[in-house]
C-alpha cells in the first residue's frame, strides 16, 4: 500500500511538471508571436518613413545635381508623385488594426503605392549611372545629397528584408498545431510580406 502511494505521488508530480512545461511553452509562444507582430508593425512604420525620405532626397538631388539628359526629370517626377501620396499603408492584411472594409478599399491604393516605390527604384537605378555619379562628386552639395540618398536606399532594403523575415517567422509559428488549437495569435490577421523593387545598385554605405 505504501509502495502504491509512492508511485501515485510520483505520477502526480510528473503530471504537474508536464503541465507546467506545457503551460510555459504555450506562454512563451504567445509572447513570441506578440513580439513578432509588434516588430512587423514597427518595421512597416519605419519603412513608410524611409520611402518618403528617399523620395524627398531623390527630388532634391534631381534639382541640384549636374545631370545630362532627361533622367533627372524622370527621377524628380516619380519622386514627387510619392511625396504627394498621403497614405502610408504598405499591405492589406490589416495587422495595423484597420477594419476589413478598409482593407478591401485600400487594395488598389496599396498596389499603386508599391508600384510608385518600384518606379522610383528603377528611376534611381537608371539615372545614377557610374558616369553621372562621378560628375556629381564634383559638387560638394550634390555629393552630400547623393550620399544621403544612398544611405536611405540601403536602409529601405535592410528594413524590408527584416520585415519579410519576421513575416515568414510568424507564418511558420502560426502554422503549428498548438498555436492554431489554442488560438495563441488571438484575432491578429496573418501578416503579408511587402514586395516591391528596392534594388537601386547604388554602392552606398553597406553595399
Amino acid at each position: 500500500m505504501i509502495s502504491l502511494s509512492a508511485w501515485v505521488l510520483v505520477a502526480i508530480v510528473l503530471v504537474v511538471v508536464a503541465l507546467a512545461i506545457s503551460v510555459g511553452a504555450t506562454i512563451s509562444r504567445a509572447r513570441r508571436l506578440d513580439r513578432l507582430h509588434q516588430r512587423i508593425i514597427a518595421s512597416r512604420e519605419a519603412l513608410s518613413r524611409l520611402l518618403l525620405r528617399r523620395a524627398s532626397e531623390a527630388s532634391l538631388l534631381a534639382q541640384t545635381a549636374p545631370f545630362n539628359g532627361g533622367g533627372a526629370e524622370v527621377m524628380r517626377d516619380v519622386a514627387r508623385s510619392s511625396i504627394h501620396d498621403d497614405g502610408d499603408q504598405l499591405t492589406t492584411d490589416g495587422l495595423d488594426r484597420r477594419t476589413t472594409a478598409s482593407r478591401r478599399g485600400d487594395r488598389v491604393e496599396v498596389a499603386a503605392r508599391l508600384e510608385r516605390a518600384s518606379a522610383l527604384s528603377r528611376a534611381i537605378r537608371d539615372t545614377l549611372t557610374p558616369e553621372v555619379r562621378c560628375s556629381i562628386t564634383s559638387d560638394p552639395q550634390a555629393a552630400a545629397r547623393l550620399e544621403a540618398l544612398d544611405a536611405t536606399c540601403y536602409r529601405i532594403e535592410l528594413t524590408r528584408n527584416v520585415h519579410n523575415v519576421d513575416v515568414a517567422g510568424v507564418r511558420a509559428l502560426r502554422s503549428a498545431r498548438m498555436v492554431k488549437l489554442l488560438r495563441l495569435a488571438g484575432r491578429a490577421p496573418i501578416p503579408e510580406p511587402i514586395d516591391f523593387d528596392d534594388d537601386t545598385h547604388i554602392g552606398g554605405r553597406g553595399y
